[in-house]
């Protein structure tokens, strides 16, 4: 009986648990929206303040928080009350209306470089490191034509966060299974 009731108390408590923390990422989520180069980011990924965007060191904090990106690939932060949008007629429809939205958008600093097997290559897709970011799957919808995905080896990813030289890419680094024939056959 007493492990009957020891149960009850801790499913309860449990639920109290997943109760406060679901009010408190709504309450959270409805203060500010965050949208990188028009996709709205979770705020898991970057949590800011109005406070911080407003300072001077807003593009310092942004990259820092992604930890992808050099501060220069940030072209600009913008500040935005979801009232002022509503207002000028934007077809915008929230489930739960946010405060403010930040809108940031980067520069071709924070786009893509694509190295196939020590290759430089142009994807069928530009893409940036925020793509990859939020869905890393979009790296197959922009592979180059002649790349098959069933022969990719290994993918990595390259930043250039601390690099003093501030023309660095972001560089996906992809490596593919050899299927040119060999040079060396002899008949």
């Amino acid at each position: 009986m007493n492990k009957k009731i020891i149960m009850e108390l801790n499913l309860k408590r449990t639920l109290t648990c997943i109760i406060l923390t679901v009010l408190t990422t709504l309450s959270t989520r409805a203060q500010t929206l965050c949208v990188i180069d028009g996709t709205p980011f979770p705020d898991s990924l970057l949590h800011v303040t109005i406070d911080e965007m407003r300072s001077d060191s807003a593009k310092q904090i942004v990259a820092k928080r992604l930890g992808l990106i050099p501060p220069q690939a940030i072209e600009s932060i913008q500040i935005l009350p979801a009232e002022e949008l509503i207002k000028q007629g934007k077809n915008i429809t929230f489930c739960k209306k946010p405060k403010d939205i930040i809108i940031i958008r980067t520069n071709s600093l924070a786009e893509l470089q694509w190295v196939i097997n020590g290759k430089l290559k142009k994807p069928r897709k530009k893409l940036t490191i925020i793509d990859y970011k939020l869905s890393p799957q979009r790296i197959m919808a922009a592979l180059p034509k002649d790349i098959n995905p069933s022969d990719i080896v290994s993918v990595d990813i390259l930043t250039y966060t601390n690099d003093p030289r501030l023309e660095r890419h972001p560089t996906l680094v992809i490596k593919t299974k050899c299927t040119a024939p060999s040079k060396n056959k002899r008949h």
